[in-house]
Formats: C-alpha cells, sequence, structure tokens
C-alpha cells in the first residue's frame, strides 16, 4: 500500500469538490453553508500541502520543505476553528454555532499564538512525538508525508485539537448523531495507521489528513438527513 502525491492532488480536488456543493445547498441558512464547507475546505487544503511536499520530503529545515511544514503548522492550529462549527449546525440549539465558533476562535488562536512562543516551552517536560520541541519538517514516512511540527506546549495543541475533532459535538443539544460518527471516525483514523502500518505518530498524522476528505464529507447536503436528529427537522420546518 503506498500513498503519493498524485493520490492527494486527486483528494484535494474532490474536496474543493465537496466544499463547493456544500456551500452551494440553498435549503440552509449561509452561516450554515459557510460553517460546513469551510470544514471540508480547510482539509482539502492539507491535501495540497502534502501534494508539494513529496518532491521536497526529507529537506529538514530550509526552502520549500520549512516553508510547507510552517503552513502544516498553521493548518494543524486552524483545525479547531474548521471543525468545531461545522458539528455544531446539527444541533437544536440555535446558540450553538456561534458558541462553537467563538471556542473555535480562542483555541485555534492560542494554537497560533504558542507556535510563534520558544519550542522549548512544554508542559511538565512532556514533548509529544510530533508536535513540540523539533525542528519543522515534512518528512518520508514509510507510506506517507509525515510530520514534524515546531510548537511551545505541543501537549496542549494535540489534546485540544482531539476535542475539537473528536469530543467537541458532543457538548450540544440533539448532536450526538455528527458528534458519535465523528468521534468514532477521528479515533480510528488518528490511532489506526499507527496500530495498522506500524509507523510514527507524525506520519499517523499525516494520514489522517487522507482520510479527512471522506470524514468531512459527512458535512454535504447528500447526508444531513441521516446526522441531522427529529427533533431539529421538526424545528427547521417551522422557523
Amino acid at each position: 500500500m503506498c500513498f503519493s502525491a498524485d493520490m492527494s492532488l486527486g483528494l484535494g480536488l474532490a474536496g474543493l469538490a465537496a466544499s463547493t456543493v456544500t456551500y452551494l445547498d440553498k435549503s440552509e441558512p449561509l452561516w450554515v453553508r459557510v460553517a460546513r464547507s469551510y470544514a471540508i475546505f480547510h482539509f482539502s487544503l492539507m491535501e495540497f500541502i502534502q501534494y508539494f511536499a513529496y518532491p521536497v520530503a526529507d529537506q529538514c529545515g530550509y526552502g520549500s520543505n520549512l516553508f510547507l511544514s510552517e503552513l502544516s503548522t498553521y493548518h494543524i492550529s486552524l483545525q479547531a476553528l474548521a471543525i468545531m462549527p461545522a458539528l455544531a449546525t446539527y444541533s437544536s440549539d440555535k446558540t450553538a454555532l456561534k458558541k462553537a465558533t467563538i471556542i473555535g476562535v480562542i483555541l485555534s488562536s492560542s494554537f497560533l499564538i504558542f507556535s510563534f512562543l520558544p519550542k522549548e516551552w512544554q508542559l511538565f517536560d512532556i514533548e509529544p512525538n510530533f508536535i513540540g520541541n523539533m525542528v519543522a519538517c515534512l518528512f518520508m514516512g514509510k507510506y506517507h508525508i509525515g510530520y514534524h511540527i515546531t510548537s511551545a506546549f505541543g501537549l496542549l495543541v494535540t489534546h485540544g485539537s482531539l476535542f475539537a475533532l473528536a469530543v467537541s459535538g458532543f457538548a450540544w443539544k440533539d448532536n450526538k448523531r455528527i458528534a458519535s460518527y465523528h468521534f468514532g471516525m477521528a479515533i480510528m483514523t488518528l490511532f489506526m495507521p499507527q496500530w495498522m502500518f506500524g509507523v510514527s505518530t507524525g506520519e499517523a498524522a499525516a494520514m489522517y489528513c487522507f482520510y479527512s476528505i471522506p470524514i468531512t464529507v459527512s458535512f454535504m447536503p447528500y447526508f444531513k438527513k441521516f446526522f441531522t436528529t427529529p427533533a431539529v427537522i421538526e424545528q427547521r420546518k417551522f422557523a
């Protein structure tokens, strides 16, 4: 099994198409469409970063590799803002989207700030294996591009991102369907590559972006009836 630059490019283009279709779903309010389409668009961008990273993999610390590694850092930092509002759009709580956006902005802003602080600043001297006190690099793993991400407080970034991707949907009323789906898929795709392929954490994290397109496609209009609970459907009928 081998992933490639061409596969990353294809997935990125597919993600852009899915994002466009989702935004054009005129049956939903504007901000719902923006939140859902941006979630898909955000993860499409990582596929494009990986497409350009393959030719310069392992050229750590300079040139295009350094530039793309920094883009990856910012992309990971912004995951909370990308996914949390989209998950909240399926809730019957009319304030959920606003609240999720505010929390997403706070988390992502914090992660961005951490990326500019001295990388030696780590909680309890614990350094996660792909975000923390290290040289920023996109490297060629066994099967796929892998990450080394430079950031202060890497433990907060990894656990904060995990909360945003896998847990935050449960915070909102009548939102268990989409939250459960994303929790299961996120846990599987964040850890399964390590179990199945025996790869490093950094390479497994990059593989998550490979899987993230089919995960975020759940935000497309074709699946909203499945992920929207009856309570929310009834609420919107009489809105």
